[in-house]
């Protein structure tokens, strides 16, 4: 009773991009994961935004980092997932800082869109490294909203048409913790002190 785990193990976020658009009705269909996803109370903190005319593109791809420019470029369909802070809920925690939620919410979004994704043949690769003043100015963004990530996506492409350290990556076997690094029961245990970057350092 695998459930929804073998769109999950086949999930990549690939670089590489076929040209052909993404159709309207598809994009409704991420749209409307990233709707369902929970929230705290309900406060539905997540926007997407679109790029969907050239200079809209153009401001977006401008405000990503060069590493991610050359490649995401090729990507018909950019969006950002943004949210207005003032929308959600903070949890005030005696002796603790506030915890702001809307990063979670919009992280549970981000996740939904991207099952959906790869449900329908897409992929769907999230961006961190980028100028978020640039992304807000591109989408002329209100004070206040932030943007927490960029996304390329499209229909999977020939990833030997990337640059070769990137298409080494594309075919690269996942990586992910052994269990023991990720799930603790009862009690916080030393391996999960241990970071996967600490790990892979460690070698086999």
């Amino acid at each position: 009773m695998d459930g929804l785990l073998p769109a999950i193990r086949t999930r990549r976020a690939g670089r590489a991009f076929r040209p052909d658009p993404v159709p309207a009705g598809l994009q409704e269909l991420l749209w409307e994961a990233a709707a369902l996803a929970p929230s705290h109370g309900n406060t539905q903190p997540t926007r997407v935004l679109v790029a969907a005319s050239e200079p809209a593109r153009q401001r977006l791809i401008a405000a990503l980092n060069p590493g991610n420019q050359h490649w995401a470029a090729a990507a018909p369909l950019l969006f950002a997932l943004a949210a207005d802070p003032a929308h959600d809920v903070t949890i005030d925690t005696p002796g603790h800082s506030p915890r702001e939620l809307y990063p979670l919410h919009v992280g549970i979004a981000l996740g939904f869109l991207m099952l959906q994704a790869e449900a329908v043949g897409l992929t769907a690769h999230p961006m961190a490294a980028f100028d978020e003043a640039a992304a807000s100015a591109a989408f002329e963004a209100p004070p206040g909203v932030r943007i927490l990530a960029v996304v390329a996506c499209g229909f999977p492409g020939d990833p030997g048409g990337l640059p070769a350290d990137l298409a080494a990556k594309e075919a690269s076997p996942r990586d992910r913790l052994p269990r023991e690094h990720r799930v603790g029961i009862d009690r916080w245990s030393a391996a999960l002190s241990v970071s996967a970057r600490a790990l892979r350092k460690r070698g086999p």
